[in-house]
């Protein structure tokens, strides 16, 4: 929730910076500007300021990418949180179930997926290989959103139809998600408020089935729970004590 004076030079800069990150070419000041529907000049400066701090870097024919800062960000923010690395075994364990398994959190009513495997890949390949997806159509979109009072959604998640309340409602009481789709079904459980992440299988199966689907997905959410403890732990053990 933004407070009272939100500053929106923050905001303006945050938003060029992610959509250059999630871009998948390089993108001049003036395309990005019409993207964002912003001033020109404006993005233009945004843009400047972000790469002399190192996080875009701009070619030879003036356009902006993803600069170095942006991977080092990346990269303490993983460390920093310890989610991927306790996950990953966890997650391992639902491989045999033969459907996809995937790990996320939402940002701006939409959901960026950590960990998107699918059978036949290795667990290197899944991370960070999916794209940002909307959370009103997402069973780890579902299993978050349910976990906030209808009106922080209204508030932090305007892009959410107010239609999809009533079945949050449902999934907040029964603890977890199901979407039912033409070609296959997503389950999905939330893994509490910190870390604010879901886990979910999607495959070709029934809301019974589903059900059998749940408990192994709670044993690997509470595994992964577990070991990011047992991980923080360590870290505050290594941390010098305040003078």
């Amino acid at each position: 929730m933004f407070p009272r004076q939100p500053n929106q030079s923050v905001i303006d800069g945050l938003l060029v910076l992610q959509t250059l990150t999630a871009a998948a070419r390089p993108i001049g000041s003036r395309e990005l500007a019409r993207q964002l529907g912003l001033e020109p000049t404006r993005v233009n400066r945004l843009a400047k300021t972000l790469a002399g701090l190192g996080f875009l870097q701009q070619a030879a024919d003036r356009k902006y990418a993803v600069g170095p800062g942006v991977h080092v960000l990346a990269a303490q923010a993983l460390h920093a949180s310890g989610l991927l690395r306790a996950a990953l075994p966890a997650l391992e364990t639902l491989h045999p179930l033969g459907h996809t398994v995937s790990m996320g959190v939402i940002w701006r009513s939409q959901v960026c997926y950590l960990y998107h495997w699918h059978p036949g890949m290795s667990s290197a390949e899944a991370v960070g290989m999916s794209d940002l997806f909307p959370a009103a159509d997402s069973g780890i979109g579902h299993a978050l959103l349910a976990r906030l009072a209808e009106e922080e959604v209204r508030l932090q998640h305007p892009a959410v139809p107010a239609s999809l309340l009533p079945r949050l409602a449902e999934v907040k009481e029964r603890g977890w998600a199901f979407i039912p789709r033409r070609s296959e079904a997503v389950v999905a459980v939330a893994l509490g408020d910190v870390p604010p992440a879901a886990i979910a299988l999607a495959g070709p199966f029934s809301k019974t089935e589903a059900h059998r689907l749940i408990k192994p997905l709670r044993v690997a959410a509470a595994a992964i729970l577990d070991s990011l403890n047992a991980y923080q732990q360590t870290i505050q053990k290594k941390e010098p004590p305040c003078p």
